[in-house]
C-alpha cells in the first residue's frame, strides 16, 4: 500500500500511475524482444502487510459468496468486506530461458508495479512514503512525456538486465 509524502504527491500520482504502467509494459515488450528469454505476465494478489491468513481467507470466502448473493445479501457482504484488508492486483513479469542440454530452465521474475513505482516516484522504497518525481511533471502541470519515456526505458532495461544476469 502506498503512503504519500504529501497530498500533492497523491494528486500527481493519480495523474501519473497509469501512464507510468503503460510505459513500463511497453518498454518491457521492446526490451524482451531483443532477448532470447520467453516473457509471461502473471496476475498476483498483493495483500497489505498486516492482513492475517484468517482475514485473507475470510475475504476470499465473502468474495465467492458475493457472486451468487441476492441484492440485499450482497449489500451485507460488501459491508463486511469494507471492514477487512483489501487485496490489490499485482502483476509479475516472468522471464524464462529454455534449458540447455544439461541445465534446467533459468527463470527471473520482476514485479511490474515496483518498476512502475520506481518510474513514478523519486527514490522509491517499499513501505516508505513516496514523492512523485518532479521531472515527470512539466511546468504547465502536464506530464512530461519525453522524460517519462526515457526514465521508464532506462529503469526497465536495467531491471531486466540485472534480473537475467543474476540467474
Amino acid at each position: 500500500m502506498l503512503t504519500f509524502a504529501t497530498p500533492a504527491d497523491e494528486t500527481q500520482a493519480a495523474q501519473l500511475l497509469q501512464p507510468c504502467l503503460i510505459r513500463v509494459v511497453d518498454n518491457v515488450r521492446k526490451h524482451t524482444e531483443t532477448l532470447n528469454w520467453r516473457s509471461d505476465y502473471l496476475e498476483q494478489v498483493r495483500w497489505p502487510g498486516d492482513a492475517t491468513p484468517a482475514q485473507r481467507q475470510q475475504v476470499r470466502d465473502l468474495a465467492a459468496q458475493l457472486e451468487a448473493a441476492s441484492p440485499a445479501a450482497a449489500e451485507t457482504i460488501r459491508q463486511q468486506l469494507s471492514q477487512l484488508p483489501t487485496p490489490l492486483p499485482g502483476y509479475e513479469l516472468r522471464l524464462t530461458q529454455g534449458p540447455g542440454t544439461t541445465e534446467e530452465p533459468r527463470t527471473a521474475t520482476l514485479d511490474l508495479w515496483d518498476l512502475c513505482f520506481a518510474v513514478c516516484f523519486t527514490d522509491y522504497r517499499p513501505g516508505q512514503p513516496v514523492t512523485v518525481d518532479p521531472t515527470l511533471i512539466a511546468p504547465d502541470g502536464e506530464i512530461d512525456w519525453l522524460t517519462l519515456d526515457q526514465k521508464a526505458k532506462s529503469l526497465v532495461e536495467r531491471a531486466i538486465d540485472q534480473a537475467t544476469a543474476a540467474v
